[in-house]
């Protein structure tokens, strides 16, 4: 329309553009620039007086390969008319690295002997490098599953399909739902039943808000399906743009022989040598730690001595006297199997269980005192007698010292009531 300076007005708008603006005339042996705008310039880090080297030749500030991609498919656009697309690798005015992508489209609005082309120019060097990154990372870890006993997993969320990939090449799929953790592990065995709470808890955590390099232990068949063997897994989350976590990835790595050994040591830290029981020491931190819950649950805390053990040392020797003791300590397991049951050292026991009636434990310890009574050693029968004190509460305000006490105290009245029977008192 008259009245407007149209010349000016696009001039301007190119100008301020946010992506690269370039009119190339495409020459038989050469692409020739004919205009860049500011953003241009700004991306290859050049002035334009800088630029004004490869103005005649645009393409020689290019890398090899991608000269000559621009100039074959320019080339034939020029012929067909249709818009070309090329990702182009070039350096800028301080020798680092520009990957761009053109999009170029032949114009006729520009009068010249050769073939003119519009072009937007975007830089994509920073996505360049994050593909580059990724490669080399894919490929870390192409060698570290090849040359390892390891599995990965791929849990993705909106599909909810989760993906196992085994070292040699082998993979299953299945549409496994994180709602029913329970019928999960049932059906796929992948994790060793009193460990699968633990493992799909874990996964459930990390698919609502993203975690990064979480490892956990537990027993599991994807390593050897016929046994179950002890895994570390080590895994992350992967969210999208606006933090909604879209995947679960992770690596599984068998540590079952450094799960045993550590499970060894802390056997011969724990354990009593003569009777395989909780030693003292372990017995009482077990026990501490179950009182630190502070849970109002009933918890009763036993003292057991055996009733003139000296004379079974004295009559029969030391050798059977330990057999006496390993007697009294797996009975003690097998009726109460739930609880904390250690030799606290001579011949004195200590059981602590929580959760049940008064009635129930005093049966039960009725019940050993009368199997103990007849006991079986080396195929004879042999009367085994003990005392016990049992101290016992509601209140989550008892600790150990008061439990310890007071059960002390009840044996002591156990063994000067008469010996084989039990005495026991309510802390309040």
């Amino acid at each position: 329309k008259p009245g407007y300076d149209w010349e000016t007005i696009c001039s301007t708008m190119l100008e301020h553009l946010m992506c690269g603006v370039a009119i190339y005339e495409l020459c038989p042996d050469r692409v020739r620039s004919l205009y860049f705008n500011k953003k241009y310039y700004e991306m290859v880090g050049y002035t334009k007086e800088q630029y004004e080297q490869y103005a005649d030749s645009v393409t020689s500030s290019l890398y090899g390969d991608s000269a000559e991609m621009i100039f074959e498919k320019a080339g034939r656009s020029a012929k067909t008319g249709e818009t070309f697309y090329a990702e182009c690798k070039g350096r800028r005015y301080d020798g680092s690295d520009i990957w761009v992508l053109v999009k170029a489209k032949l114009v006729d609005f520009i009068e010249s002997e050769h073939p003119v082309f519009l072009a937007i120019v975007q830089d994509m060097t920073n996505r360049k490098l994050a593909e580059y990154e990724n490669a080399v990372n894919l490929e870390r870890y192409r060698i570290l599953e090849a040359t390892s006993n390891a599995v990965t997993f791929e849990y993705d969320i909106p599909d909810d399909i989760m993906t196992f990939s085994y070292s040699g090449g082998r993979a299953d799929s299945a549409n496994r739902s994180i709602s029913n953790y329970a019928e999960v592990s049932k059906r796929t065995k992948i994790v060793y039943p009193d460990d699968a709470a633990k493992f799909y808890a874990a996964l459930k955590k990390a698919s609502k808000k993203p975690v990064s390099c979480m490892t956990l232990d537990y027993r599991s068949t994807i390593i050897d399906q016929n046994s179950y063997r002890w895994v570390r897994t080590c895994y992350s989350s992967v969210a999208d743009a606006s933090g909604k976590v879209i995947k679960v990835l992770g690596r599984t790595q068998d540590i079952d022989d450094e799960k045993r050994e550590q499970q060894r040591m802390i056997q011969l830290v724990e354990l009593d040598s003569t009777t395989g029981l909780l030693n003292k020491l372990a017995t009482t931190n077990h026990i501490q730690r179950l009182i630190g819950e502070k849970t109002n649950a009933k918890s009763f805390f036993a003292m057991l001595d055996i009733d003139d053990f000296k004379a079974f040392n004295d009559t029969y020797g030391h050798s059977f006297g330990d057999e006496v003791l390993r007697t009294v300590g797996k009975l003690l397991s097998r009726k109460f199997p739930n609880a904390v049951v250690g030799r606290f050292g001579g011949d004195e026991f200590i059981v602590f269980t929580r959760g049940t009636s008064e009635s129930t434990v005093v049966d039960e310890f009725e019940d050993f005192l009368e199997v103990s009574g007849k006991a079986e050693i080396g195929g004879k029968r042999y009367t085994i007698k003990c005392s016990v004190g049992i101290a016992w509460s509601e209140s989550c305000d008892v600790d150990y010292a008061q439990y310890f006490d007071e059960a002390d105290e009840q044996l002591y009245r156990a063994k000067k009531e008469g010996k084989h029977r039990i005495c026991r008192k309510k802390i309040v």
